[in-house]
């Protein structure tokens, strides 16, 4: 796993491609001149031994030494529009990793639903209600969180992929084109269309990532506390829930962030810094996070009917009491009355009698304690949207995988070879051909030559194989042959 300090090592790397690159297009342009690009490398040279003693960002130091080239950025974009430039290319590769790490446990969520499809669920709310699911509805709405996640930090990265202008006047018309042209070399997509931002995208793109991942952090912590109850491994299960925390709060320190203007090149890339550090936690977090929530989840073999008597089942006898024609109010007593005689005295419907009915509410009926004693019974049927929910689940699947880029487990080739399999079980029969060419050399063995050239193993020659004259056949007994071999067969005809 990747530090903090081999981070600042790459970042720093990354600035100096950054302005080497500005360098490039900008005298490709003619905006700069020779001696300019002379003492830039002067001054790289001088400054990036001192990078491994400092630990600080190259671009301050530059600025700190009175590098001509620095000032001639700065004097073209601003120093907020230099830093923002800086930002925007620096922040993009590590929001590229959030959204693969996102893609990765989506997929490890999407892998184990397929494994538990049939498996029920209890899920509870912050409001203390309990309704019965199955197990991959809530893991496929696990993947769902962190799929809308991705798509909204490569939103974020779209808008950090343009460049902003540079803030100068423009007299001769030509400017666009040149910024053009200079935001290509760089490494941007385009040129910011905005006018007049000043900073406006920058801090709208810092919220949309900061509400991308508290939205996520705070989804998948309801969800993770949720599964402490309904999997194998508690143990396991509270050191997600206690990660997920930890995710949760990194993401309040990421809302902490202020980019304010400021003529200090210095708080620019402290920002900038703090920032990155931030994403570059959250990032470590997700990859520890993903690893545990693949490790915890493994549901438990069966739950019991005392487990099953959830809020949604005492909603369901209510609402069959309606329909039979008792009053809501009577009904929902009656329900309730039910519910609460079964946890104190921990039986459940199908363990009742009929006797029992009359001492919980005159409302019941033996119709009603049948019904109920279905609900809570360990049956796929029972559970909201029936069997039909597993198509609905595969749909989303594909949808979710297609859309974080994840190869799904059927690809192609396997789709090739199984389609070949079946093809050879129905009895058909395909040559093999390669289209490789054979480097081998021209053996006998390697034509299809006519049966009476070819001699039985362990005959001694006592002459040449070249001397042996083939074996003649007479011409009537070649028509015989050919004759017989045209003549249809019984079997062919029935």
């Amino acid at each position: 796993m990747q530090d903090w300090q081999t981070f600042l090592k790459l970042d720093n790397a990354g600035t100096i491609q950054f302005l080497a690159s500005y360098a490039a297009a900008l005298a490709n342009e003619g905006l700069v001149s020779e001696r300019c690009l002379e003492n830039f490398k002067a001054s790289l040279a001088t400054i990036t031994p001192m990078l491994a003693s400092t630990q600080r960002s190259i671009l301050p130091l530059l600025a700190e030494s009175n590098d001509d080239f620095v000032a001639a950025l700065t004097a073209r974009y601003g120093i907020s529009g230099l830093a923002w430039n800086h930002m925007r290319i620096s922040t993009r590769s590590l929001l590229s990793e959030s959204c693969a790490n996102l893609a990765f446990w989506a997929d490890l969520t999407l892998k184990k639903a397929e494994l538990f499809m049939n498996r029920p669920f209890v899920a509870v709310s912050v409001f203390g209600e309990s309704r019965r699911e199955l197990f991959p509805s809530v893991l496929f709405h696990a993947a769902k969180t962190l799929h809308d996640t991705a798509k909204e930090l490569r939103h974020a990265i779209h808008d950090l992929s343009l460049m902003r202008p540079a803030d100068i006047l423009d007299t001769t018309g030509l400017q666009h084109g040149i910024e053009s042209r200079i935001a290509i070399q760089v490494g941007f997509s385009g040129l910011e269309s905005e006018t007049l931002s000043y900073c406006r995208t920058e801090q709208r793109v810092v919220r949309k990532v900061v509400a991308a991942f508290e939205e996520m952090a705070s989804s998948i912590l309801q969800i993770v506390v949720g599964l402490r109850q309904n999997t194998a491994n508690i143990a396991n299960s509270k050191l997600l829930e206690i990660e997920c925390e930890i995710l949760m709060a990194e993401c309040q320190r990421l809302s902490g962030v202020r980019f304010e203007v400021s003529a200090n090149l210095d708080v620019w890339e402290t920002r900038r810094l703090g920032f990155l550090h931030e994403i570059f936690e959250l990032n470590q977090r997700m990859n520890l996070a993903a690893k545990l929530f693949s490790e915890t989840l493994v549901p438990k073999d069966k739950l019991t009917e005392l487990e099953f008597l959830t809020s949604d089942v005492e909603r369901a006898v209510t609402c069959s009491l309606i329909c039979r024609g008792t009053p809501p109010h009577v009904a929902t007593r009656a329900a309730n009355d039910l519910m609460d005689y079964c946890k104190a005295h921990k039986a459940t419907p199908s363990t009742l009698i009929p006797a029992e009915l009359k001492k919980i509410n005159p409302e019941l009926l033996e119709d009603t304690l049948v019904f109920a004693a279905s609900l809570t019974s360990d049956s796929l049927t029972a559970t909201p949207g029936g069997s039909g929910e597993k198509a609905r689940f595969i749909d989303a699947a594909k949808k979710i995988r297609k859309a974080l880029n994840v190869t799904v487990p059927f690809s192609s080739p396997m789709a090739t070879i199984l389609f070949a399999l079946i093809l050879n079980s129905c009895g058909f029969k395909t040559d093999i051909v390669s289209e490789v060419p054979d480097d081998r050399p021209k053996i006998a063995f390697h034509k299809q030559e006519p049966r009476s050239n070819l001699v039985p193993a362990g005959v001694i020659h006592t002459m040449p194989p070249a001397a042996v004259a083939p074996i003649e056949k007479t011409e009537p007994a070649l028509k015989s042959r050919s004759t017989k071999s045209q003549k249809p067969s019984k079997k062919a005809k029935l």
